[in-house]
């Protein structure tokens, strides 16, 4: 499938999701399973430091790890025929890699929906709105809230970018397997600790595959995008029996 129908798809499941997710209480449903309410605690807790480690500060330096140690490869390495032959996918990680999660960031500050944590709900003072409404004006929060999409969670997403690294199908599936497990996971962390609601998280998840086939789309020559296509029809073409 090409970049152009991948971007068609995302948009499409974007629309399905915010409109479950505005129309439903399924985001408190889900979070409600993370809160004890008698003890007005969440699963989890930032203040455990491995966990915070290994779900939080970990993941986060080993993907400017990665990305540092991918841009030496393409930057000192490129004429090595390994590096040359995985040019085209180094850089769709390259950019997408930080793209997605920059999109994120963007979008947090201009959303302004509030993190669980903050809500009424869950010991705050602040009323569940959703990503269009309007809190009430006896309800006004004091500063901008920046809790949608998750931020935390793009970073794992971003690495769906792997897939276009990949050269085979076999591979290019493990690949998407892997970032969908490492974003849920850094997302799933983020919601344990009251951090953001499972709407967060999959949106974040859709609009890093967007980015994703959008510069897959703007770095891949164009004849390689459509020529299994044409390669299909023609073999199909050839294979019709006349009536």
């Amino acid at each position: 499938m090409s970049p152009v129908k991948h971007i068609a798809i995302s948009l499409l499941i974007l629309a399905v999701v915010m409109l479950i997710f505005e129309f439903t209480n399924l985001d408190l449903w889900v979070q409600a399973l993370l809160y004890n309410s008698e003890t007005q605690s969440w699963v989890l807790d930032t203040s455990h430091p491995i966990l915070h480690f290994m779900l939080y500060d970990g993941p986060k330096k080993l993907l400017v790890i990665f990305e540092i140690g991918l841009l030496i490869a393409a930057v000192f390495f490129h004429k090595r025929p390994l590096i040359k032959s995985y040019q085209q996918g180094i850089l769709i990680v390259l950019i997408a890699l930080p793209l997605g999660p920059s999109l994120v960031s963007s979008l947090k500050s201009t959303t302004n929906v509030s993190c669980p944590y903050a809500l009424t709900q869950y010991g705050g003072d602040l009323p569940y709105i959703g990503v269009f409404e309007h809190y009430p004006s006896d309800q006004q929060p004091d500063k901008r809230q920046r809790c949608f999409p998750a931020g935390h969670a793009s970073g794992g997403f971003a690495l769906l970018a792997l897939v276009y690294l990949m050269k085979t199908p076999r591979r290019k599936r493990q690949m998407l397997v892997f970032a969908i497990a490492a974003g849920s996971l850094m997302g799933g962390y983020k919601m344990a600790v009251g951090h953001h609601f499972l709407s967060h998280t999959l949106v974040s998840m859709i609009l890093c595959w967007f980015v994703v086939n959008l510069v897959a789309l703007l770095v891949l020559p164009w004849p390689d995008k459509h020529r299994h296509a044409a390669d299909d029809f023609l073999q199909e073409a050839a294979c019709a029996k006349p009536e």
